[in-house]
């Protein structure tokens, strides 16, 4: 069975309605979302932004480069409580506490599937976890790639930058295209976000 979705007005407020997300989906309807980002510095004090390369069995942006770990929140789940995709996807299980809180951003797009209304709560985790190590759930995630902050930074102002992309326990030198993104993830003030953090600074909200 589908699960179920609270419906929000459009000020993001709880309207008391829960639905399956497929029919959330179809009629357009304002729901919320979970998404954490993953930097960390490698082995050489090199600072990356971690993205996930979303399996291509996805109804939607199969094969599309995303944030590292996002789910829908069910009906009556606070934004925390969508720590359980950091699991799922990764095998990762942080404390509550190491999250930071980066805001909530508001997204209308169409997808196959009809209208996406979303508020993704968004949040910025710094991990040092080699890459290689996480256990991917592969029904979501095919590939996780490793985009320099700079490279980041490159890929946003010329369209093109090198990263390096896990997949099956092997590390493959790539270039990825800003047109391999998933559209409207703010990935500029991610990257503002995770330069900030892995120097030790206050991180505040950017959305």
């Amino acid at each position: 069975m589908s699960e179920l979705v609270d419906v929000l007005d459009a000020r993001g407020s709880r309207t008391g309605l829960a639905v399956p997300k497929e029919e959330a989906h179809r009629r357009g309807l304002w729901h919320r979302c979970f998404h954490c980002w993953i930097c960390g510095e490698d082995v050489a004090g090199k600072p990356y932004l971690l993205l996930q390369r979303r399996a291509m069995g996805k109804d939607s942006w199969p094969g599309y480069l995303d944030v590292t770990a996002a789910g829908h929140l069910k009906s009556g789940e606070e934004p925390l409580d969508g720590l359980r995709e950091l699991e799922e996807e990764l095998g990762l299980r942080p404390e509550p506490s190491r999250l930071i809180s980066l805001g909530t951003r508001r997204i209308e797009q169409e997808i196959p599937q009809g209208c996406d209304r979303e508020l993704h709560e968004v949040f910025l985790l710094v991990d040092h976890t080699p890459p290689h190590r996480f256990r991917l759930q592969r029904e979501e995630v095919a590939s996780l790639v490793v985009l320099g902050l700079d490279e980041a930074k490159r890929l946003l102002r010329e369209g093109e930058a090198r990263a390096i992309e896990y997949a099956d326990g092997r590390a493959v030198g790539t270039r990825v295209r800003a047109a391999e993104l998933v559209p409207d993830k703010g990935l500029g003030e991610v990257v503002a976000a995770a330069r900030r953090a892995l120097r030790g600074e206050r991180v505040g909200r950017v959305f």
